[in-house]
């Protein structure tokens, strides 16, 4: 595949996001008429995702239109996930699933994380990730030159031996005095993390593997160091806000604490101050802070530590808006009406001192039990305007609902730990009346701010949620309607124009505040009418998971699951790079312009004032929506591992479980304590499984999405974070 046919495809994709050019917008329309009238025998390009069964997908690029194409054994090429490739399609696989074979592959696997075993004189690495499928050969005298001849069950990096990149192409058969299986590749050992039984090794593997950064280089220390020493005074050009009653409200455990709020009286109006930590005076752009904060995107949270994208001298230390004493801040000061509608947003640069450092739980019982509570002491300064902003909130939140905004609560699990570090329970998170206040205070100051940066037409990067995906809304409506929810209206043929288009080219239509409205209200009475039958928690997490991905983008679009037509982040910049981008560009047109404030009665701003931001918000949007998927990629293995140590005691035991997922190979299920496991199909002699109603039927039992069964823990393969389970056998 050649470099000219990449890069005119990557200027196809650059038009359709920035400048809406008529070749991109219709190619969406040419997408049906390809796949219904296909040659076979034509070529598609897109990227291979190997089963680690013999055969793979293609998975063709968006203007094609195609379902993935099965690729049968032996007509891979030897193609690895993530590989690019060529296919000519063939026929019909079954159904209606298109069959090809791979005829080109530009290869892109260079490194596999695995554990290495030696026994009987050979070396060789099985990868955790079974979608690799191969077993990689490692030369004795590569072996040995990083560990000993006894080092058996490490957890490694490999990289591919005397060539670029790894393929399944080799069979390399190694003769010796023991029968031994052969090898599809060739390896040498890059990195050596540890004991693959050891939770340390495997942690420091994810990360990884993952690209989290761990550490910061010396430079940017040295520059961290050096800005967080300076002296906090007030200047001419910020707003003193030190004599207002202030306050933050985060975890027990927080140490970044990047956002302050305050509420006052206007007449009949509300005046809510959200103030955030202001990092762009100390991170500035292109320093090597600035330049490190980008290529780390966010923070990364873990169940016993955090990987910070500042340093702590930043992070926990000069930005952390600690109670008592003088900090500086970005200010937004919404103006809302009684009823909760924003009348006004105003940015400025402030000084501000916390009067009080909350804690959830604390004001959680503040608000349960009022005076009486045994925190009203320390509390006592603010709590008048604790009780007006619980008011407030509790109006936001209504508005939120009658505007249909997505209240997906998704089981997340918290680890609990031992005083060893090691897992002891998992419980599930739950969310108090305060976490709500704060995330309402904190929409309302990020749809204020992006108003108020589109209005000025300045750069932002936008946080944007597409509408679901016609299929995937379709797959949730099916399962939905197996559990006897009323699923009628979700996309439904009976939806589409007299004149009948393409269901392709009406999702690629943008939405209308009107259509999100409709679909969102439709969903939230689903998962209205499942919380009043108890199976609220398995339907929130399937519809949690057929939304699509938000992003960050430098053109504004809609955001689906809040119902807003404007949207971005604003108010964590100590934890991720949006929110410090939106921060530099409001910094660099106040000191610039001289203005005391923003809002949308501004005027024209100068564009020579934001210098290279606006050519720069592009990537700027790219780099941090790659940066946010590594760190979920991250967040989720760790979890993974740690209920793999978690269950690694319990084989053999019975766990009452729920079916969350159908795939061919079986069933994913989740555990009343939130763990999730498999469920191989090939524990039943008989068992048929249908892709379209992701049911699975065995031994006389239909099992569907939300189905209940007994499970007994048959397997845990802690290097791999993977957790098997199979059916109680009666």
């Amino acid at each position: 595949m050649s470099g000219k046919t990449k890069t005119k495809n990557k200027k196809r994709d650059f038009r359709k996001i920035v400048t809406g050019d008529r070749k991109a917008r219709n190619a969406k329309r040419r997408r049906h008429d390809f796949a219904n009238k296909t040659s076979f025998g034509v070529t598609v390009e897109g990227t291979f995702a190997y089963s680690g069964r013999g055969f793979g997908f293609c998975i063709p690029d968006e203007d094609y239109g195609l379902p993935d194409v099965f690729i049968p054994p032996r007509m891979t090429m030897g193609a690895m996930s993530g590989d690019r490739v060529t296919v000519k399609l063939n026929g019909r696989a079954e159904g209606e699933k298109i069959e090809g074979e791979v005829v080109d592959v530009e290869y892109a696997c260079d490194s596999i994380i695995g554990t290495l075993h030696r026994m009987r004189g050979y070396s060789y690495v099985i990868p955790d990730s079974k979608r690799f499928g191969v077993i990689i050969y490692i030369p004795e005298a590569a072996a040995d030159a990083v560990c000993d001849a006894n080092s058996d069950l490490l957890k490694v990096e490999v990289r591919p031996f005397e060539e670029e990149f790894f393929t399944r192409t080799r069979s390399i058969t190694v003769r010796g005095p023991y029968d031994m299986p052969y090898f599809d590749t060739m390896g040498e050992i890059a990195n050596v993390f540890g004991s693959a039984l050891t939770k340390d090794a495997n942690y420091a593997a994810i990360l990884y593997s993952n690209g989290i950064r761990t550490e910061f280089p010396e430079a940017v220390l040295r520059h961290a160091d050096e800005v967080s020493r300076e002296e906090i005074l007030p200047v001419e050009n910020r707003t003193d806000l030190r004599d207002k009653l202030i306050l933050t409200i985060d975890g027990a455990g927080a140490k970044d604490l990047d956002d302050a709020i305050s509420l006052e009286r206007d007449g009949g109006n509300w005046i809510l101050g959200v103030h955030i930590a202001d990092v762009s005076h100390y991170v500035r752009q292109n320093t090597p802070t600035e330049y490190e904060a980008r290529e780390r995107g966010t923070s990364v949270y873990f169940t016993d530590k955090v990987v910070p994208m500042l340093p702590e001298s930043l992070s926990n230390g000069a930005c952390s808006l600690n109670a008592g004493t003088d900090k500086y801040a970005l200010s937004a000061e919404i103006t809302l009406a009684p009823d909760g509608r924003r009348i006004r947003t105003k940015i400025f640069k402030s000084i501000i001192r916390s009067t009080v450092r909350g804690v959830y739980d604390e004001v959680n019982a503040l608000f349960a039990d009022g005076e009486s509570s045994i925190y009203y002491d320390k509390y006592r300064e603010v709590f008048p305007m604790l009780a007006d902003m619980f008011g407030l909130y509790k109006i936001l939140a209504e508005n939120s609902r009658e505007r249909g905004v997505m209240e997906l609560e998704d089981s997340e699990a918290v680890i609990l730990l031992d005083g060893e570090g090691k897992p002891a329970e998992i419980v599930r998170r739950e969310r108090g009346d305060a976490e709500k206040l704060i995330e309402q205070f904190m929409l309302q100051a990020n749809y204020g701010v992006a108003e108020t940066l589109k209005t000025l037409d300045l750069p932002c990067l936008y946080r944007t949620h597409d509408k679901p995906d016609r299929e995937k809304m379709q797959a949730f409506a099916v399962f939905a309607h197996n559990l006897g929810l009323d699923t009628r209206g979700i996309y439904t043929e009976e939806k589409l124009p007299k004149r009948r288009r393409d269901a392709d080219e009406d999702d690629d239509k943008p939405a209308s505040m009107k259509e999100i409205a409709a679909l969102s209200a439709k969903l939230m009475g689903i998962l209205e009418d499942a919380n009043e039958r108890g199976i609220g928690g398995i339907v929130s997490t399937v519809l949690l998971r057929s939304m699509m991905k938000a992003k960050y983008q430098s053109v504004c679009a809609p955001h689906f699951g809040l119902g807003a037509p404007v949207y971005c982040h604003f108010t964590s910049p100590i934890r991720r790079y949006p929110d410090l981008f939106v921060h530099t560009v409001i910094t660099a047109v106040l000191e610039k312009t001289g203005l005391p404030y923003l809002d949308r009665f501004s005027g024209e701003i100068e564009k020579t004032c934001i210098g290279e931001l606006a050519a720069a918000a592009y990537d700027r949007g790219e780099s941090s929506s790659d940066a946010e998927l590594r760190a979920q990629t991250a967040e989720r293995d760790i979890t993974d591992l740690y209920m793999a140590i978690y269950m690694s005691d319990k084989l053999g035991q019975e766990f009452e479980v729920t079916v969350c997922s159908v795939i061919r190979s079986g069933m994913f299920v989740q555990c009343d304590n939130l763990v999730e496991g498999f469920i191989p199909a090939a524990c039943w002699k008989d068992a048929k499984v249908n892709d379209e109603f992701m049911t699975l039927t065995a031994d006389g039992t239909v099992y569907t999405l939300g189905s209940r069964l007994t499970a007994v823990l048959y397997d845990v393969d802690i290097a791999a974070g993977k957790i098997t389970f199979e059916p109680k056998r009666n």
